[in-house]
């Protein structure tokens, strides 16, 4: 059997070439498919626990789709009506918080549209954005069942 530096080497890999790896519990090399050693990887990036990893979920592939659903949504939720407020609460559960890109004219408390984002908790919703006519800064608090103007 020729030494591993003799042997030659392949750049691009497919489903059915062979590796050579050493079975621990019969103690001796054997062949296996390419395709089996990917499946034992996705298998361990689906089941194995890494407790360093910063989310709820410690395997990769949990951690990853945790990342992937805690992102801010891009399109910006309408803020004029009632009805805006409570879509917005009825997001919330109890210990969470959401962050949300927002339009609209705050309950009329200012002059036009105010672009900004809303930190919600259970039962309030925070506003801080810019007034669009007048370029300056908004800021308003909704609790209690009314909004509250701050800037």
């Amino acid at each position: 059997m020729p030494k591993w530096t003799e042997y030659t080497s392949k750049d691009t890999l497919a489903d059915n070439d062979e590796v050579m790896l050493y079975d621990a519990t019969a103690r001796a090399n054997k062949r296996g498919l390419m395709s089996k050693f990917w499946d034992y990887v996705v298998d361990k990036m689906a089941t194995a626990v890494i407790s360093k990893l910063e989310t709820n979920n410690k395997t990769i592939i949990g951690a990853i789709n945790a990342l992937n659903s805690d992102k801010v949504p891009k399109k910006a939720l309408s803020l004029n009506s009632d009805t805006d407020v409570s879509n917005i609460l009825n997001s919330v559960s109890a210990g969470d918080c959401n962050l949300f890109p927002v339009w609209g004219t705050i309950d009329g408390l200012y002059g036009g549209w105010a672009w900004g984002i809303v930190l919600t908790g259970l039962n309030n919703i925070n506003f801080i954005g810019v007034e669009n006519a007048s370029k300056k800064l908004a800021a308003a608090q909704y609790s209690n069942g009314k909004w509250v103007k701050i800037l």
